[in-house]
């Protein structure tokens, strides 16, 4: 998903579960998360997805710094029939449209 389509989609108040898949050690505080996001590092993901704790009734978008881990996450996923996508350039290109 886009930084665009994210924003659209939110601004439009379409649910969706945003989960940011970095380390609690690289999440650190949270100060460049986006808000209403939630920390669930990458590993924790796949649990809760085996646990069938992760929502499939709504969209996901796994967040990350630079797109790449939340990728990866984001494409085993949907092969498990989950609606999800990952936020192409992550945290980098979100923050680079807000300056924008």
């Amino acid at each position: 998903m886009t930084v665009e389509a994210l924003r659209t989609h939110l601004k439009e108040g379409r649910p969706v579960e945003m989960l940011d898949v970095r380390e609690a050690h690289e999440y650190g505080g949270g100060e460049d998360a986006i808000p209403g996001s939630k920390n669930v590092p990458m590993g924790q993901v796949f649990v809760d997805a085996m646990q069938g704790t992760l929502p499939k009734d709504r969209k996901i978008v796994t967040i990350c710094k630079t797109g790449s881990r939340c990728a990866i996450v984001a494409d085993e996923l949907k092969k498990k029939g989950y609606d999800i996508e990952h936020l192409e350039g992550g945290l980098n290109a979100w923050h680079q449209g807000t300056a924008a």
